[in-house]
């Protein structure tokens, strides 16, 4: 079956469709679709800097623990 024959058939099911909990939940994943975002160019390029970086083998990497540590000294000498 192609797209729009697919498409045609959710037209004419969702118009004898009753079921409001069903049409919410469609409506939901409606939402949920439009609302998903797209990177800017900048958010790319930065991806982009980060992911070659890593590649290249750049990056440094902690362990949680060592991370948790340095953030707890730190906000203790602040005070």
């Amino acid at each position: 079956m192609d797209v729009q024959s697919v498409k045609i058939d959710l037209i004419h099911w969702l118009t004898e469709l009753q079921d409001k909990s069903l049409l919410k939940q469609l409506q939901c994943l409606k939402e949920e679709q439009e609302s998903s975002f797209e990177l800017s160019e900048e958010q790319n390029k930065e991806l982009d800097s980060r992911l070659e970086k890593y590649e290249n083998g750049e990056m440094k990497f902690s362990q949680w623990d060592d991370v948790k540590e340095r953030i707890r000294s730190r906000a203790e000498n602040a005070i």
